[in-house]
């Protein structure tokens, strides 16, 4: 299972994950990789799209079996 952080700012940031991966088990692969280092944790953000107005989630372009997801904390 590939889990990669590709973008992290100070409330949000953006995951590549396997498709087939739920949100209960994206979340927390995240929080161990990247814990947010407050009391917050990372969740999948309700947001229905990413900054640049692609939708959350949407199809990684570089691995076909992989999306790409919204966090938030």
């Amino acid at each position: 299972m590939s889990v990669e952080v590709y973008s992290k700012g100070l409330v949000h940031c953006s995951v590549c994950v396997p498709k087939t991966l739920g949100d209960e088990a994206i979340a927390e692969t995240v929080n161990k990789m990247n814990p947010t280092g407050i009391d917050s944790r990372w969740k999948v953000s309700a947001d229905t799209t990413f900054a640049d107005g692609s939708p959350n989630p949407n199809q990684c372009e570089h691995l076909p079996g992989n999306k790409h997801v919204l966090m938030v904390c």
